[in-house]
């Protein structure tokens, strides 16, 4: 009785009616310190059909182009977006997912959002991870599935480029990108 007690103290529950009636329960956010991003949009692209090319498995010499691009998502096609609650703000405000003052994006297939603008006072060195976002790895190896985790640690004037990922206990992994 006292272990159901302590899991009900510890899960928020949040009824949002539906017309079935359903009622959704979600485990409370932690607070957002600093460095984390509230949330986090992730962009999902379909993969690249198999064309003419000659293609790394097919034995031929590859063309040039393919030694110089490793491009296995079709980023013309309409992306499936799903946004991710990551931690809550403090002072109750809310994580804007609509708008653009509070986004930072890293490439095709994610965007971070914070509590508030996206003005950083320390400027990041080139060369250090600067952006670590976490979760489960995407069927390609190129993305994640969802994100669980996500951190900023300074701005970046010029954009990113992701580092190789590193595993992250179980099926997760860590995407680290540092500035261009």
């Amino acid at each position: 009785m006292k272990r159901i007690l302590i899991l009900l103290l510890m899960t928020i529950v949040h009824a949002l009616a539906s017309e079935e009636g359903e009622i959704e329960i979600k485990q409370s956010l932690p607070l957002c310190k600093r460095i984390n991003a509230c949330g986090a949009t992730l962009s999902t692209y379909p993969t690249l059909e198999d064309t003419t090319s000659s293609g790394w498995t097919s034995g031929v010499v590859p063309l040039y182009d393919e030694l110089l691009t490793n491009e296995i998502f079709d980023f013309s096609a309409e992306p499936d977006m799903r946004n991710f609650h990551l931690c809550a703000c403090p002072n109750n405000s809310t994580c804007e997912f609509d708008s653009e003052d509070n986004s930072v994006k890293l490439d095709n297939h994610l965007t971070l959002r914070l509590c508030r603008e996206a003005d950083f006072p320390t400027v990041c060195k080139r060369n250090v991870a600067v952006v670590r976002v976490i979760g489960p790895a995407h069927l390609s190896g190129d993305s994640v599935e969802a994100v669980s985790n996500a951190a900023v640690f300074c701005k970046c004037a010029s954009g990113f480029t992701r580092t190789p990922f590193e595993q992250w206990g179980g099926n997760e992994i860590m995407l680290n990108y540092k500035c261009l």
